[in-house]
């Protein structure tokens, strides 16, 4: 088996590349920045944008594991699309997101996971909640202000998310690509226990030895944020509405998932926050 993983630099498909090569599975590394080379990892060269690279970046994968285009209106035509040009490809793995399943059928990432559902191959659908690695890697969301400003901007209250470690996502992702019985199937990745933005916060604050305070702004405040990135209108109104999920407990839910698909109990919040916060 071989498998073509998307955005394969990314926060959880680096970490997918990793531990499928780790596990002996070969790897098509899949982006549009492709990286270096290493034993069992081939990258390759990938842009929805452009299907021109489509074929070649497919190359005789025979599983894929897929993330998608996160809000894109036309994002689940252009997954069938996708499916259609790999035909040697008899299981697709999908990363979607935690609470996708109860969306209504209209919107763009539950119309995705419907293409998938309907792609005429083997499917399994990992819907993970909100990543612990966001708080270091993504600059924009949480990383440079926590690392300038000692403050981890979010609208969020007192309501809980579940965080989850991406490297539970790969290992939930060599297990259901590498074992039986997982099609037709969707689990959802959560950490073992769901927290608030200020216990995140005191938590960052001990490992790393220096002050970090939740700034609990109010949504026209943290669009105001997201704003100073520079990124798109999109992306900063698309961050707003998940942070009105998050205040709606949408993301509070905790799952045994990880724990009965691998057998290991989930990463904390602590392990992480010992591990790449720690003075």
């Amino acid at each position: 088996m071989t498998v073509w993983v998307e955005g394969a630099t990314g926060k959880a498909g680096r970490r997918v590349v990793r531990a499928l090569a780790d596990a002996g599975v070969p790897v098509r590394a899949a982006s549009r920045h492709p990286g270096a080379p290493s034993r069992g990892v081939v990258p390759v060269r990938f842009d929805w944008y452009d299907p021109s690279t489509w074929s070649s970046a497919l190359g005789d994968a025979d599983a894929l594991f897929l993330k998608g285009l996160d809000a894109d209106d036309d994002a689940a035509e252009v997954m069938t699309r996708l499916i259609a040009a790999a035909p040697n490809v008899r299981h697709v793995v999908l990363m979607s997101a935690v609470g996708v399943d109860r969306a209504p059928d209209e919107t763009p990432r539950r119309a995705v996971e419907s293409a998938v559902q309907n792609s005429g191959r083997r499917w399994t659908i990992l819907r993970p909640n909100w990543f612990l690695q966001n708080f270091d890697e993504d600059e924009w969301v949480f990383a440079k202000a926590l690392r300038e400003e000692g403050a981890l901007y979010a609208s969020a209250g007192r309501s809980e998310v579940g965080f989850v470690d991406t490297r539970d996502i790969a290992d939930a992702a060599v297990t259901v690509l590498t074992h039986d019985g997982h099609h037709g199937r969707g689990y959802t990745l959560t950490g073992p226990e769901s927290v608030t933005f200020g216990h995140v916060a005191d938590t960052l604050s001990k490992a790393s030895g220096r002050p970090i305070t939740h700034v609990d702004a109010t949504p026209d405040q943290h669009r105001a944020y997201f704003a100073r990135s520079g990124l798109s209108e999109d992306w900063v109104e698309h961050m707003v509405d998940l942070f009105a999920l998050v205040r709606a407990n949408v993301f509070a839910r905790v799952s045994d998932d990880y724990q009965e698909l691998t057998g290991n109990p989930p990463r904390t919040l602590e392990a992480y926050a010992k591990e790449m916060w720690s003075r």
